[in-house]
């Protein structure tokens, strides 16, 4: 056979072949649809679990009405489906769900919104559904950020949720408003903060520790004698995340009730965060004593309180300090008042396994104010102190930093090219989010 004609009818067999693939794909994809409006319920319910794992964006629409089915069953399936769709088109049907009459449903409903929206989504299916909210929930607000601005309706929908009969549903509801930025709702998290649940109370004090302010953080000041310990320390991370300074006089007094005990050293951590000039003496007292996260953590606070007054003198406690760790904090303390040279030391410490969590900590509290220092290290010869660079101005860099970290993305490692990638598309999503409200 003539070779040319060989080719051309290869060809021609490949793309008839595709075509009937397509064909019977469609095909498929039409019985599924179909089978969505049959009066037998196990169909409808396997049409929805086969079209969810389809991935094809085209079938929300076509699952969206089930969500309203009379059987329990093919709600459930119907739910889970476009959580796996990962579509935004799919936030109004699970909004319509949170009000289900089955609690187990209402629970996947929010823990399907969460994963539409945040960027991680790895939940194993035998990962309890609480228990996926409550890692996220302790993640520090830099490392779940949205894809896209969260529909209003969802708040609203989560907020409700705050006084549903079923605990869970009020703890899940509570713990999805904190990941998903519902500071719409803070009034109704203070108000859930009288729960007669420990596990709601605790929720939601973490939530508004990620979404509220300091004026919201007073209403956490009485669950400091809370009967649970879960909910204490919740509310001391909360109250040392938005820095409620009117607590400082109650941390004090409970620090030193608590010397010698493990709390003491999770109020002084609180005390660290807010950084009150009125506990100045504490921590310079602290500093003196052999626990050396103790020392870090007065450190710390020292550096946040952010006297001038005090840079000579910490600078030479640095020179003398020996534990790698705490000269780390020395470094974010001189760092924070005012002296920008010690950045080097932060930022050289990303690639470090035990430091490296740490020094990242530090520059995204530093955040905006060091960016002008932060953009050198772009051309580091280091590529892990580029990547986690990228990471750190994406989290808190403005419209000015894209810029920056779009010259890497012809970076020579793939790992920085795709971390400045992220970097800019979130620093983008910022943008248009601020855009639209």
């Amino acid at each position: 056979m003539n070779r040319a004609l060989h080719v051309v009818l290869t060809l021609a067999l490949s793309l008839g072949c595709a075509a009937v693939a397509a064909a019977d794909s469609r095909s498929s994809y039409d019985d599924l649809v179909a089978n969505l409006k049959s009066p037998n319920a196990k169909t409808r319910q396997e049409a929805a679990a086969a079209l969810g794992k389809s991935r094809r964006r085209e079938a929300v629409a076509q699952l969206a009405p089930l969500v309203r089915d009379p059987e329990f069953k093919v709600r459930l399936e119907t739910v889970r489906a476009l959580r796996e769709l990962r579509d935004l088109s799919a936030v109004p049907a699970l909004v319509t769900s949170l009000g289900d009459g089955d609690g187990g449903l209402r629970q996947e409903a929010i823990t399907s919104l969460v994963e539409i929206y945040a960027e991680k989504q790895d939940r194993s299916p035998l990962d309890p559904l609480v228990r996926f909210l409550r890692l996220r929930s302790d993640e520090d607000d830099a490392s779940v950020v949205p894809v896209a601005p969260v529909d209003p309706s969802v708040h609203q929908g989560l907020a409700r949720l705050l006084r549903d009969e079923q605990k869970d549903v009020r703890e899940a509801a509570a713990l999805a408003l904190g990941i998903l930025g519902g500071s719409s709702a803070t009034r109704e998290l203070v108000a859930a903060l009288q729960d007669p649940v420990p596990d709601v109370r605790g929720a939601a004090a973490s939530a508004i520790g990620k979404v509220g302010t300091a004026a919201d953080g007073k209403s956490l000041i009485p669950l400091l004698g809370d009967e649970s310990g879960d909910v204490r320390e919740r509310a001391l991370r909360a109250l040392g995340t938005l820095r409620v300074r009117e607590a400082g006089p109650e941390l004090a007094s409970l620090y030193e009730s608590n010397r010698k005990k493990p709390l003491g050293t999770k109020v002084l951590a609180a005390l660290s965060r807010i950084g009150d000039p009125s506990q100045a003496d504490l921590f310079v007292q602290v500093m003196q004593e052999p626990d050396l996260e103790r020392k870090r953590l007065a450190v710390e606070g020292l550096g946040r309180i952010s006297d001038a007054s005090r840079l000579t003198a910490l600078k030479k406690d640095y020179q003398r300090e020996h534990d790698e760790e705490v000269r780390l904090a020395y470094c974010f303390a001189l760092a924070r008042m005012g002296d920008h040279a010690f950045l080097d030391t932060v930022v050289l410490a990303l690639p470090s396994r035990t430091l490296g969590a740490r020094a990242r900590g530090y520059l995204l509290e530093m955040g905006k104010s060091v960016l002008p220092e932060l953009y050198p290290y772009l051309t580091d010869q280091d590529a892990e102190i580029r990547t986690q660079l990228c990471d750190i101005i994406g989290s808190v860099g403005d419209t000015d930093s894209i810029a920056r970290l779009s010259a890497l993305l012809n970076d020579p490692s793939a790992r920085v090219a795709d971390h400045a990638n992220r970097a800019v598309e979130r620093l983008r999503r910022g943008t248009t989010a601020r855009n639209t409200q």
